[in-house]
């Protein structure tokens, strides 16, 4: 199971299978899991947080994020990010730079 149990699957896709246009849990996780595990595409960035537990992608073009924990390895969440978020940071990359250098506390 890509997400850490099958209750925070249930969460996220209760949050975000909506965005995505999906009907199905199953289908929201496949989802996430193949955007956070699988290849990357152009305009997909990926980094590391500085803690080193956490992964992120962020695709430009679709706006598709996600965060992974490395260690044990889980998908914490995944949704499209609202262009006003991503605006209020100054643009994509901004945005994808904050998210990076984000601390976990």
């Amino acid at each position: 199971m890509p997400f850490m149990n099958s209750w925070e699957r249930k969460i996220h896709f209760f949050k975000h299978g909506h965005e995505f246009g999906v009907s199905s849990e199953e289908e929201y996780e496949h989802m996430a899991d193949t955007f956070m595990f699988g290849d990357m595409t152009p305009p997909t960035q990926e980094c590391m947080r500085p803690s080193l537990v956490d992964r992120l992608r962020f695709n430009r073009r679709n706006r598709h994020f996600g965060v992974a924990c490395v260690v044990p390895v889980f998908i914490r969440t995944f949704y499209p990010v609202n262009p006003m978020k991503i605006a209020r940071h100054g643009g994509p990359d901004s945005f994808f730079a904050f998210e990076c250098g984000r601390v976990n506390l």
